[in-house]
């Protein structure tokens, strides 16, 4: 049950940390005809996207990251004494 809960709220807040930037703007998206990227002279090369990536976002993948390696090292460690 405890392991359950874990996964659940850490699902939590995954859904809520990504979904934050897409629930603050407002739908649809007004379209400026005029508008441009700085640098592109347009009709080739890597599109724009407005694409970025949140620090909620960036903190999350680094905490499962970490999270990871600590149990993957307890549990090397938890082998080696018991054996």
């Amino acid at each position: 049950m405890k392991r359950f809960t874990g996964v659940l709220a850490t699902a939590l807040v995954t859904v809520l940390v990504s979904a934050g930037t897409a629930l603050a703007q407002t739908y649809p998206p007004s379209v400026d005809p005029t508008s441009s990227v700085e640098g592109t002279t347009g009709g080739g090369g890597t599109a724009f996207t407005g694409a970025s990536v949140s620090l909620g976002m960036v903190a999350t993948v680094a905490l499962l990251v970490v999270g990871i390696a600590a149990l993957l090292v307890a549990r090397r460690r938890a082998a080696r004494f018991t054996a």
